[in-house]
């Protein structure tokens, strides 16, 4: 049996899921020791891990989630890094910090956080067969797509991996019933930024969809709830009888404001009012400033933050409109992220959109429980989601090549071949010809430059070592067959150069890539719609 699990990597809050087989939906896996619980506006309280990781002892031991307690942040030897994902998407300048005798990247710790939560959750299941299927913005898709393959994916050898956007995924998670040519639009402003985009489900025909949906329309700030964290701590801060003149002492308060500024923003979304606090660690005094719900809307007035979400939401919706698709064409809106949450946001959504169509259920988890929904097959529409290829050998260099047997967005099932060619042996007499496919799911990598790494011997040294085009290119793909290949058997053996096999490729309704072989020197058909591997 499969199991299959939706991950959602957020700036504040990671969400992990599994699909239900049951009840036909995905549902979020507990994490205990790692998760919390939120409150989420009006559906049931929520699952989440925070988005936190803490090197103690030098980096010879992390913490994750919920284990990140406030405390780290300012003790000696521990070093905490929050709102990692700026750093994969290069939003954010990644300065490397100094931990013990090494310094560490927020791009490394986001790799390290992610890859520890996977391993987390497949400690949870007991399948040998597992499928993890993860998130990625529809803006920066490809750049999340490569880090997610190439960099997380290292340290889960035994789980297929696959990247989906989370517009196509939030869809999912909220059971839309959404058809080819229907456009919906997605609000995520979560704790890094906000993105306001309108998508279109491709038609399944749709060749190059392998993100699922196509983007019509999109704006994009550099505004979330750590903005709006700092400024309710600077509001709480200004109304402190601290010491004139003391700027260092003002700082040190102020960042202790900051975790207690961002549980009062939740509070604040079904409480009439919350305190911001924070212990002065010089007097040793607890310093607490009351805030209403009227002055934090206030706030966000007054601080240019409800102008700019209202902002985003005009400009996507009015270059929406110059491509033809207009407010009363979108089927639905789709809200998601923390900052959804705040009581002022979603009323700046409504001046765009009618409440029927607005949709915040489950505005933390639906990304991840889509995911987890596609992994366990609730596609919006069927189609495939990358490119593959077959490999083969150069007969004059001797090197491998690759060609192209299905391209992303081929519908299916295909009852007529998606490609035929013919095979032929490399070495006289050869009498087993083998079918290696490869996924194109790091086809977007750009390491061409990347000609020379760097080799580390036992002895603590190092040298320059020279990497060669095919190996660029072999660590671009993803080898899907390598434990269980297809061989074709030449009986009698085959003759170097000679065409020996005609191969049809055909995708069934199970996603399956089928071959149908023919053996071209006895005139007979060894192979019958033989699956070989599982798409995505």
């Amino acid at each position: 049996m499969t199991t299959r699990i939706g991950i959602d990597f957020g700036t504040a809050n990671t969400v992990v899921a599994g699909w239900d087989e049951e009840h036909g939906r995905g549902v979020p896996i507990p994490l205990p020791g790692v998760d919390v619980l939120r409150e989420a506006g009006p559906g049931p309280t929520q699952r989440v891990v925070p988005s936190l990781i803490a090197y103690v002892d030098d980096g010879a031991a992390r913490r994750l989630g919920s284990q990140v307690t406030p405390e780290m942040f300012e003790a000696p030897g521990v070093a905490v890094f929050a709102s990692t994902k700026t750093n994969v998407s290069g939003h954010a300048y990644d300065a490397p910090r100094k931990v013990g005798d090494r310094k560490i990247t927020g791009r490394e710790a986001a790799t390290r956080f992610l890859s520890d939560v996977m391993a987390l959750a497949l400690l949870t299941v007991e399948d040998d067969d597992l499928e993890i299927v993860a998130t990625a913005p529809v803006e920066s898709f490809d750049r999340y797509r490569d880090w997610l393959v190439r960099e997380v994916r290292d340290g889960l050898p035994t789980a297929r991996l696959r990247v989906v956007d989370e517009a196509t995924a939030a869809a999912v998670g909220y059971h839309a019933r959404l058809n080819p040519g229907d456009a919906f639009a997605v609000v995520d402003f979560g704790a890094g930024t906000l993105d306001v985009s309108v998508v279109r489900v491709q038609e399944p025909d749709a060749a190059g969809a392998g993100a699922g949906v196509r983007t019509i329309a999109k704006k994009g700030l550099d505004l979330g709830g750590n903005t709006i964290d700092a400024l309710l701590a600077e509001h709480a801060v200004a109304r402190l009888p601290l010491p004139a003149g003391d700027q260092i002492g003002r700082n040190r308060v102020f960042r202790r404001l900051l975790a207690s500024a961002e549980r009062a923003k939740r509070a604040l979304a079904t409480a009439a009012q919350a305190d911001i606090e924070a212990r002065d660690a010089r007097t040793d005094a607890t310093h607490r400033v009351t805030v209403t719900r009227a002055e934090f809307d206030a706030l966000l007035r007054d601080k240019g933050v409800l102008r700019r979400v209202n902002q985003a939401l005009r400009g996507c919706l009015e270059s929406a409109a110059a491509r033809g698709y207009g407010v009363g064409d979108i089927r639905q809106v789709f809200l998601v992220g923390g900052s959804c949450l705040i009581p002022a946001v979603q009323d700046v959504v409504g001046l765009h959109f009618d409440p029927d169509v607005v949709r915040l259920e489950s505005p933390l988890e639906a990304v991840a429980t889509g995911a987890a929904g596609i992994a366990g097959g609730s596609e919006l529409y069927d189609h495939i989601q990358h490119d593959y290829a077959i490999r083969h050998v150069d007969g004059e260099t001797g090197t491998y090549e690759f060609e192209t047997l299905v391209e992303a967005g081929t519908a299916y099932p295909t009852p007529e071949p998606v490609r035929t060619i013919t095979i032929k042996a490399v070495h006289d007499r050869q009498r087993r010809l083998g079918l290696a496919v490869y996924e194109l799911a790091h086809a977007t990598y750009r390491d061409a430059g990347a000609e020379l790494e760097i080799a580390f011997d036992a002895g603590g040294g190092a040298r320059a070592v020279a990497v060669t085009a095919q190996q660029r290119q072999e660590r671009s793909m993803l080898w899907l067959n390598e434990d269980s290949p297809t061989f074709l058997v030449a009986d009698p053996p085959a003759v170097a150069g000679q065409d020996r096999f005609r191969l049809e490729f055909r995708i069934d309704a199970h996603k399956r890539l089928t071959v149908t072989a023919y053996d071209l020197h006895r005139h007979l058909l060894i192979l019958d719609r033989q699956p070989v591997v599982r798409l995505a």
